[in-house]
């Protein structure tokens, strides 16, 4: 040791003023910086404290505070790891800070109720209780039984899951934004506020939609508006569609037939006999998708009353006179009267005649009927066959005065004008078909 020195005594000066140095750093940085600690979440320094204690009780404060807003189900899904160091007391997070820094760098989650519709997640809800109160509530308003009528099954015809998961919090919907979403298929439908002398029909016109999608989206039971009554314009694609088996037993009407008589020694038409409609009771199993008939069976009926024919009597003169097979004449009457506001063209494939809703539909010539029910677009519809290859068509019927297999007389009333299916204000959709293929009705009328 003492020749080690000897030979380096002259360097030892050099090593003297190094140690100093290093020792006047040490007690500078001693005297200037402070021990603190490093919060690191999820891996990155997010904060320096003096105390872990202090983050601990602003964790604890969030949490309370966040408990209070969206209820106990509530997960910190953040790691917090602390390391101790020495800073500039200026580099110390203010205490005031640190609530407002671990709110917005924790990720913090949410256990929700998860909604899912044929394997698609539509939404999430606070719990599976407040999903399901929805979805009961939304199957019930479509639920209405009429008079006579037991409901035999109800279910959504998708298939609908709950399931719990976490979620952040600002993904959470309400209850009413979730009616809305499964109604209407989205979180922001366009509104419009009933004004003095609106009716479905001008709204429709005005926004260019169907009446249909207004009473659908809106859950209308009846046409009738109030004034600053809201109404969703969403052309409706609801998430979920209310599918119901109903049995029901309901009274109908028997239309009258017409008899045309001819006298060749007459030459008034006179009646001989006016026709009374007769009476029937019907029980039946109907199929509705969101509270609308779908298709009915008609599983019995007992006769109430026998309908009455017409008989008119008609001087000379040449008349079609109704025969047993039901064919028709080939000339069309029109089916109704009114403004024409569609004509045949490509891609509309009919006429469509506009008048009162309830005014009566007449068959155009004499047939059978074919069809009478719910289709689609067509809303009520109704067919008849003249048996000449000739078969007219009759869409978004209020009603109908006819069934099918009934023989009918041409200027029968079959149906009454209605609204339903894809329709932009009451009118009939009139279509003919001459042996499969469709014709210009106007080719045909008289």
């Amino acid at each position: 040791m003492i020749q080690y020195f000897s030979r380096h005594r002259d360097k030892l000066p050099m090593l003297s003023v190094g140690l100093a140095m290093v020792a006047l750093l040490l007690v500078v940085l001693i005297v200037t910086n402070t021990s603190a600690y490093a919060v690191h979440i999820d891996e990155q320094v997010k904060l320096v404290v003096d105390s872990t204690d202090i983050v601990d009780q602003a964790k604890q404060e969030i949490e309370a505070e966040l408990k209070q807003e969206y209820g106990e189900n509530l997960e910190i899904c953040s790691k917090i790891k602390y390391t101790k160091t020495w800073v500039m007391p200026g580099k110390v997070t203010p205490e005031e800070k640190i609530q407002e820094v671990l709110m917005n760098e924790l990720d913090i989650k949410r256990i929700a109720a998860a909604i899912s519709v044929d394997g698609e997640t539509i939404a999430y809800m606070k719990t599976e209780k407040e999903a399901q109160e929805v979805l009961e509530e939304f199957k019930n308003q479509y639920t209405c039984l009429d008079e006579n009528e037991k409901l035999l099954e109800v279910g959504f015809a998708e298939q609908v899951e709950i399931k719990q998961t976490l979620v952040d919090r600002e993904e959470l919907v309400s209850k009413e934004e979730m009616r809305t979403l499964i109604s209407t298929g989205t979180l922001a439908p366009h509104t419009y506020v009933v004004e003095e002398g609106d009716s479905l029909w001008q709204i429709a016109r005005k926004n260019n939609i169907y009446v249909d999608d207004i009473i659908k989206a809106n859950c209308l039971k009846t046409e009738k508006l109030s004034l600053g009554q809201e109404l969703v314009l969403e052309k409706s694609q609801p998430y979920l569609n209310v599918m119901a088996k109903v049995e029901g037993k309901k009274t109908e009407d028997i239309p009258y037939q017409t008899q045309v008589v001819v006298d060749s020694s007459s030459s008034r038409v006179r009646v001989t006999q006016d026709g009374e409609e007769g009476k029937k009771q019907i029980a039946y199993v109907a199929t509705l998708i969101n509270g609308v008939v779908q298709d009915r069976e008609v599983m019995g009926e007992d006769i109430i009353k026998e309908p009455v024919d017409k008989i008119i009597i008609k001087g000379s003169g040449i008349v079609q006179v109704a025969s047993r097979s039901g064919a028709g004449s080939g000339a069309l009457d029109w089916p109704v009267y009114g403004s024409i506001t569609q004509y045949y063209r490509s891609g509309h494939l009919a006429i469509d005649i506009a008048n009162s809703r309830g005014t009566a539909i007449k068959a155009a010539d004499s047939g059978y009927v074919t069809y009478a029910g719910y289709q689609g677009g067509y809303g009520n519809f109704i067919i008849v066959d003249h048996g000449n290859g000739l078969v007219t068509r009759y869409a978004h019927c209020d009603s109908f005065a006819a069934s099918v297999g009934q023989k009918v007389a041409k200027g029968q009333t079959i149906a009454a004008l209605g609204n339903t299916g894809r329709s932009t204000g009451p009118h009939l959709h009139f279509e003919v078909q001459s042996n499969g293929s469709f014709q210009n009705p106007l080719n045909y009328l008289r």
